[in-house]
Parts: structure tokens; C-alpha cells; sequence
């Protein structure tokens, strides 16, 4: 199970994750961030994993197109407050410190296309 709360600021779109980002829920994660670039148009779209407790393949791949569907739009990108398994399994994959910097096209990491 996965819950997104999104709140806006301004020019920046925080979504925050809660639960299990994984093959069942990361259709959720793709319409949340597709509805935030599209209806808020924001300079920053921030994705907080701090309540996410656990992340497959599928979930790092969703997050990766989020940086990458922000980075088409001119909108910087920034993954924060990854913890526990959740941080362990990004920096494992390679994609920690491509989540983590703000970028606004540099979302490439292991698995691209």
C-alpha cells in the first residue's frame, strides 16, 4: 500500500510517499507526479521517501521517470529524506545521488533508456 500527499508551495511541488513503492503501486507515483507537473506547472518538484519503508525495482524505475517526465518539462527535480532500507537500496542501484541532487537534466542512471 502507498499514499502520496501533495502539497504546494509557491513553485514547488512537494509529493510525499508513505508505504511501499513497488510493481502494485507505482502507477499511483506516475499519475501523481504527471498531475502535478501538468496542473501546478512548478520549478521544483520535490519527492519525500522519508515515510517510505520500501522500495522494489519497479518503484526505482518510476522514480527515475519522475526525474526524468520534471527534467523534459524544465522542471528541477529532487528526491530527499530517503532512510533506512529505503536509502540502502538506492545507493546499492547506483541511483542515490542521482535522486538526490537537484537536477534539471541529469536523471540517467542504471536501467535508462
Amino acid at each position: 500500500m502507498l499514499k502520496i500527499a501533495r502539497r504546494v508551495e509557491g513553485n514547488i511541488v512537494r509529493l510525499t510517499l508513505v508505504g511501499e513503492l513497488d510493481m502494485a503501486t507505482v502507477e499511483m507515483l506516475e499519475a501523481a507526479v504527471d498531475d502535478g507537473l501538468t496542473e501546478y506547472r512548478p520549478h521544483l518538484l520535490i519527492i519525500d521517501l522519508a515515510g517510505l519503508f520500501f522500495c522494489d525495482s519497479s518503484g526505482i524505475r518510476a522514480l527515475l521517470d519522475a526525474c526524468r517526465a520534471a527534467n523534459y518539462r524544465g522542471v528541477t527535480f529532487r528526491a530527499t529524506n530517503a532512510y533506512g532500507m529505503t536509502r540502502r537500496v538506492l545507493q546499492v542501484t547506483g541511483v542515490l545521488d542521482i535522486l538526490t541532487a537537484e537536477s534539471r537534466n541529469g536523471c540517467t542512471g542504471p536501467g535508462s533508456d
